[in-house]
């Protein structure tokens, strides 16, 4: 955990237990006894780091009363500062950046919403001039930064690549720029992968040894996966681009077919106008949204072709999914997955390909999937550094 005589690392082994006790409790909270009986540490060590844990305004004492009925001086109750820490975190998109600031224990505090700009240094001067503003209204320090981007980061180059939506991630140093801006420890990934811890801090304790996948389904297609609670990144950081799946052997002479391009929201747009022209009868406009054309599916001609086709397509994608690494179950999320007409249509078929389906499920988070998720990845970091930073250069 740190250099340093043999005293100074029992030290910072004593203080992690202790602080380990601490967000356990959370949001109880609990006496130097309790502390002291669940790390097995001895009182007077107990008392001693709490003490150079409150002087660094890491711990206080709990304004919540000792319960009644207790014979002599009530034992004070300790608890984390939530406001000790705090993180700048952010999901950029295509169109739209959302951004927040959490706490020590992960919780969003603020959060915005701005327009990206045309490229992605401009999202990128817009997120950090923000979260400057917000760092300040919140009156806290940034102690961790994680940001999802839409493509794959590089963190040998310190560059993200097959952003297809955002121009302008080529010739830019990330991790650098952000760096310069903000201060903390600074995490880009993969924003389907913070969906996908999004979602498993949204299932909790349930979930959180277990297996499963979200698929987020909107301007793109993209795919997260958790093993043993963890995400799974692959041998190059290149796991998920589930949207590039090839749905058929393309003949020779013409272009492959991908999962994109049969169900992402612009191909649903265009496959639906492509049934008006065709003669499928619709009762909607020729250029309705997907969800326009998922509502009316159920007695719509032209809308119930778009959804069969579309859901084959992914039923089938989930499918290879499903033999390849058998998830116990699949989020989507997105403008198009988390609808529940489409998971739905995805189930009725999937149930014919897959022998033993896993459960589907819409996604209760929506849009701040990716943002719960950097969220808790912060939280992961800053439990890294938080006692060595408090303690470490106490002796």
């Amino acid at each position: 955990m740190a250099e340093g005589s043999g005293s100074g690392v029992l030290r910072l082994l004593s203080g992690q237990r202790i602080v380990d006790t601490l967000f356990s409790a959370h949001p109880s909270r609990i006496s130097r006894a309790g502390i002291a009986r669940a790390t097995g540490l001895s009182k007077p060590t107990v008392s001693a780091l709490i003490a150079d844990m409150e002087s660094a305004g890491l711990v206080r004492i709990s304004d919540e009363s000792p319960s009644s009925g207790s014979i002599g001086r009530p034992a004070a109750l300790y608890e984390l500062v939530p406001t000790a820490r705090h993180s700048v975190v952010a999901d950029i998109g295509a169109t739209k950046i959302l951004i927040g600031v959490s706490d020590l224990f992960g919780n969003l505090v603020a959060e915005r919403e701005l327009d990206t700009g045309p490229d992605a240094r401009s999202a990128l001067r817009r997120l950090t001039g923000a979260a400057r503003a917000m760092l300040e209204e919140a009156d806290g320090g940034c102690h961790a930064v994680c940001v999802g981007v839409p493509g794959i980061y590089r963190p040998d180059r310190d560059r993200v690549e097959q952003a297809f939506n955002l121009p302008g991630f080529e010739n830019l140093a990330l991790r650098a720029f952000l760096a310069e801006r903000l201060d903390g420890r600074i995490h880009v990934e993969n924003d389907v992968n913070l969906a996908a811890l999004g979602e498993l801090t949204r299932m909790g304790e349930e979930q959180a040894d277990g297996d499963f996948a979200a698929i987020s389904v909107g301007t793109g297609i993209g795919l997260g996966m958790v093993v043993g609670g963890d995400l799974y990144r692959g041998g190059t950081g290149s796991a998920g681009e589930l949207g590039s799946l090839l749905l058929s052997r393309p003949e020779p002479g013409t272009a492959p077919v991908t999962l994109e391009d049969v169900a992402s929201a612009p191909s649903i747009r265009k496959r639906f106008g492509q049934a008006i022209e065709d003669g499928r009868r619709s009762a909607l406009d020729a250029g309705a949204d997907v969800p326009e054309i998922f509502a009316a599916a159920a007695d719509d001609d032209a809308a119930a072709a778009v959804l069969d086709a579309v859901a084959a397509a992914m039923a089938l994608a989930v499918s290879h999914l499903c033999l390849i690494a058998d998830p116990t179950r699949i989020v989507f999320g997105g403008g198009v997955g988390a609808n529940p007409v489409f998971v739905d249509a995805v189930r009725d078929r999937l149930s014919g390909l897959v022998a033993a389906p896993p459960e589907l499920a819409a996604s209760t988070l929506g849009r701040r999937a990716a943002l719960v998720g950097a969220a808790s990845l912060s939280l992961r970091f800053i439990q890294e550094t938080l006692v060595p930073e408090i303690l470490g250069g106490q002796q």
